[in-house]
């Protein structure tokens, strides 16, 4: 009798451990997908040079298009949520999350991407365009992974964040 009870704790044990190493695996995958998606997304807006968020909504654009295309082509589905508006350091909103479903259409409640644009450069201490310097700007970029195990189905979402270089864009 005493090594029934043993063999099932052994048992036990060793599905535990199966189940932590899927864990795992599943989430360095999915890490991994969401990780070149957005690094796909940032190398696509700014070869565009940016994308004009108020006029893609409809999702007419080139850049979002091959955005849009690129998350079919590497099966990339994960929704989420949008973070906040962006704050700077003294908690002004410098920036808007936009956020964008699979076929590229705007989506506030389940998005697959989410993109904001921030200007930076282009204003003085009192907040006023200043027209002699260009206008600049940045992009974040929010992506979400998840950690998918197969009985237990979604158990946790994370996000992933990037930021393009600054580029130059006209007003």
């Amino acid at each position: 009798m005493r090594e029934a009870i043993g063999g099932t704790w052994l048992f036990q044990i060793v599905i535990v451990f199966i189940l932590l190493f899927t864990g795992y695996m599943c989430m360095s995958i999915n890490h991994s997908k969401a990780y070149n998606v957005k690094s796909e997304i940032l190398e696509i807006i700014e070869r565009y040079n940016g994308i004009d968020l108020s006029s893609d909504i409809n999702g007419e654009s080139e850049a979002l298009t091959e955005i849009i295309g690129n998350m079919q082509v590497n099966s990339y589905r994960t929704t989420g949520r949008c973070p906040q508006d962006l704050k700077d350091a003294d908690n002004n909103v410098v920036g808007h999350y936009v956020g964008f479903n699979r076929e590229g259409k705007f989506d506030s409640t389940n998005p697959t991407v989410c993109i904001a644009r921030v200007d930076v450069g282009s204003k003085d201490n009192t907040n006023q365009v200043v027209q002699e310097l260009p206008s600049m700007s940045y992009y974040r970029v929010v992506v979400f992974y998840q950690l998918d195990l197969p009985i237990f189905q979604d158990l946790f979402m994370f996000s992933l964040k990037g930021d393009t270089k600054i580029l130059s864009v006209s007003r």
